[in-house]
């Protein structure tokens, strides 16, 4: 039996290696809390001319995810502020993000509402206006993707890997021709920045060609990022991330990054004004559908949303981390794996899914199974016979 619910968040930090302990033990420690966590890396740049050729540097990060009800955020984010120490320069980032609808099986770890909760008001300043930025790449593309994210002013994306499933497993022997792996990009941004930096990416990856991957943009309710992007030089005293996060924090608000208008010789006249004037169309009515499954029920629930019209999977295997975890051989703490299945498609597609795979999966008896979707403004593909891969339905590219 599956129970709906409309008021859930979910919630990432991206933590470096020494937070990860303290982060899970102030996080897990009461009955009914649970979390996903994977490995993934940083990206950081030189500022070195001559370094600037060599591949990116790759620090460790450790990805946490956690689908938690509303009125749990506002303590749940300064709970991981605090012990990560995220608040500091080049630490990490936490932020929630809202989800439409979700269905949770009956013996799904869905994390328990609490009496008082969202009372806490965080003594961190946590920013409203984000958004963030997934792109799916094969590997050859990813360094170049990550360096034009950083020149568009974005911190340095944190890499992770994933599995395709849809398209790939219909081709036959011919899917030895497409690549299996991919790696996920994610990339925290300023409203303000969020349309620049999804050009800049879409542009490098070459999104708009067929196979090379696709992009979406979600909106974030609130959350902090302290990522880094570049090596400086030693003999500077601060890094130009950190120099623009003090006159964000003097002048109040991101408007003085605007770069669309600007005078030339004196005469005033605006350079860039027709983009400002234009309005920008998105895409409308499309949404990032995500199953949360254990990994040996993954291939079933994988069938069961392809069969009910998902375009194409990618997968992310994490550990799962709860308070309750279970001792296995000589009482070492067993963590069982889980896998994170994603699609992009429309608001209508995604409801009818949903329903098709609550049906599929109470047949089965598969109850360790939740689904819910978040909205999504933009998504950068390959749209056959258009260049502009922005202004197209997701479904004429079907």
């Amino acid at each position: 039996m599956f129970t709906q619910d409309h008021a859930v968040s979910m919630v990432t930090a991206v933590l470096p290696t020494p937070s990860v302990a303290p982060v899970s033990a102030a996080v897990l420690h009461e009955p009914g809390s649970s979390a996903l966590v994977w490995q993934a890396r940083g990206t950081l740049l030189h500022d070195h001319w001559w370094r600037r050729w060599l591949p990116p540097i790759s620090p460790a990060k450790t990805m946490m995810h956690l689908l938690v009800p509303n009125s749990e955020v506002p303590r749940l984010v300064s709970t991981i502020v605090e012990h990560g120490r995220l608040h500091q320069q080049a630490t990490g980032a936490v932020f929630s993000t809202p989800c439409e609808h979700a269905y949770f099986g009956t013996h799904f770890h869905a994390w328990p509402e609490r009496e008082g909760a969202g009372v806490v008001q965080s003594s961190h300043n946590l920013t409203e206006n984000l958004n963030i930025i997934y792109c799916i790449v094969g590997h050859q593309l990813s360094d170049r993707v990550s360096k034009a994210a950083i020149n568009a002013g974005a911190h340095g994306p944190i890499v992770y890997y994933s599995e395709g499933r849809g398209l790939r497993d219909r081709l036959g022997w011919l899917r030895i021709t497409k690549e299996h792996e991919k790696e996920v990009l994610m990339v925290i941004a300023d409203e303000s920045d969020a349309d620049e930096v999804f050009d800049a990416m879409a542009k490098a990856g070459e999104l708009h060609l067929p196979g090379r991957g696709f992009m979406y943009r979600m909106i974030i309710d609130r959350g902090m990022f302290h990522l880094p992007s570049r090596v400086s030089h030693h003999h500077y005293e601060a890094n130009m991330q950190q120099i623009i996060n003090a006159i964000d924090h003097l002048s109040g608000h991101t408007h003085w990054r605007d770069q669309a208008v600007f005078n030339v010789g004196g005469e005033g006249r605006g350079v860039g004004l027709e983009e400002l004037a234009s309005e920008r169309r998105e895409l409308q009515d499309q949404v990032c559908l995500s199953a949360i499954a254990t990994r040996d029920q993954c291939p079933a629930v994988m069938d069961m949303l392809l069969d009910a019209g998902a375009p194409g999977l990618n997968v992310t295997y994490a550990r799962f981390a709860a308070h309750e975890e279970s001792t296995g051989m000589a009482g070492a703490r067993l963590n069982e794996e889980y896998g994170m299945l994603r699609c992009i498609t429309d608001k209508s597609v995604a409801a009818e899914i949903c329903s098709l795979v609550e049906r599929d999966a109470e047949h089965k008896g598969l109850t360790d199974l939740g689904i819910f979707t978040n909205d999504v403004p933009s998504v950068a593909t390959y749209v056959p016979g258009k260049k502009d891969y922005r202004r197209q339905p997701l479904a004429e590219a079907s």
